[in-house]
């Protein structure tokens, strides 16, 4: 990779969500769908430069047009092949932007279930052919990028704990080796992280990492919870900001906080739309790890490129606090060990001279809360190793 491009980590996207317009169009045209004039904006309506792949036309201050224009877009994917397409579009297009890692959130309750006469039916066929597909996508662009990918299952909290549980239930009698990750999603307000013990029970008897939503559009409170469930990572989190022992508890237990700088501005009312209100510096500078996601990429009109860059521009991170987020993913990501250490050194491996030289001004400075300082170090005594290995 070139040295002066900083690798990147997405640990958060939905796979749906990840649908641009124009593959959008593509599915509909695909599946004989129609395809409405008013869901996107018609070229030269629009600024071609900043959203490269078309935009969604939704009020962005109105959650339920958003929901709508998800479900609508959502509802084109038909068949198995359909997630080949989508799959590729969002891995390809990141990962000519440095994208080394990603973690893909699917859930098999939208994938594969249907409902009659009130009780849910699972098509195992239908999910297996699907992540094959997935699957073949990933292996197709690994052909021209590195990257590693590996999958999330998804419990939808809104439609009650049994779903959610269920959803676990059939992921057990069809496991996937790519599948290292559960994570409650939906909407955060529809019931407490403790009407799924049984879910947080069996993601633990199924060795699976748990990832859970929590403080994007609910309160500190709601991380607590998250928490105390047995969640390794936070997604979102933002909300953080409002509890210090919170934030001592993030940074003592090493908790990551998926931080989505485009959704949150979008769909969190609490920063009203301006991306400045966002506390993602606050929460760096007082040591908590974070990482940079694209969450619906599609929908948002963003890319990982995007997110880093928003991040250099509206909070100032500098070159060297970008790889230190990176390096946070790394760390936090649901991967393997061996594949985690390759990662690691493949991104230290693009520090250039420069980079580490800031390395050790901002160590010799001590301008850093401790726990950035003792990440940094960590990192310094990496490089050596490589150097004298």
């Amino acid at each position: 990779m070139n040295k002066q491009i900083i690798p990147k980590v997405i640990l958060h996207e939905h796979v749906e969500g990840s649908i641009t317009p124009f593959m959008a169009k593509k599915l509909a045209d695909k599946n004989h769908l129609p395809f409405p004039d008013s869901l996107c904006y018609q070229i030269g309506d629009y600024n071609e430069i900043e959203y490269k792949n078309g935009r969604y036309n939704y009020d962005e201050s109105d959650f339920v047009s958003f929901i709508q224009t998800y479900d609508t877009v959502s509802n084109f994917v038909k068949n198995p092949d359909d997630y080949y397409l989508i799959t590729y579009d969002f891995l390809s297009r990141n990962a000519k932007q440095g994208l080394i890692y990603c973690e893909l959130f699917l859930s098999p309750y939208h994938i594969c279930a249907t409902e009659n006469q009130g009780k849910v039916v699972w098509d195992q066929a239908r999910f297996q052919q699907t992540l094959n597909q997935m699957d073949k996508a990933i292996i197709d662009v690994q052909k021209e990028h590195n990257i590693t990918v590996r999958y999330h299952v998804i419990g939808v909290r809104h439609l009650g704990a049994e779903v959610v549980y269920d959803t676990l239930h059939f992921i057990e009698n069809n496991p996937h080796p790519f599948i290292t990750g559960f994570n409650i999603a939906g909407n955060e307000k529809a019931g407490h992280f403790d009407d799924f013990e049984k879910a947080h029970q069996l993601a633990e008897k199924l060795n699976l990492k748990k990832s859970y939503h929590a403080g994007e559009i609910d309160s500190a409170e709601s991380i607590i919870q998250a928490l105390k469930h047995g969640a390794n990572r936070i997604g979102h989190g933002i909300a953080a900001i409002e509890d210090d022992s919170l934030i001592k508890q993030l940074i003592d237990n090493e908790i990551t906080l998926e931080i989505a700088l485009t959704s949150n501005r979008i769909l969190v009312n609490n920063l009203h739309g301006d991306i400045h209100n966002h506390p993602i510096r606050q929460l760096y500078d007082k040591g908590v790890r974070i990482t940079l996601n694209t969450d619906d990429a599609g929908i948002f009109g963003t890319d990982i490129e995007k997110e880093y860059q928003l991040a250099e521009q509206a909070f100032h991170f500098s070159r060297l606090e970008l790889f230190d987020i990176t390096l946070c993913g790394i760390d936090a990501a649901f991967v393997e060990s061996n594949e985690k250490t390759r990662l690691l050194n493949e991104v230290l491996s693009c520090f250039n001279n420069n980079d580490k030289r800031s390395l050790q001004q901002a160590i010799n400075t001590n301008q850093y809360h401790p726990a950035i300082i003792a990440r940094f170090k960590k990192y310094q005594d990496l490089l050596l190793q490589h150097v004298n290995g």
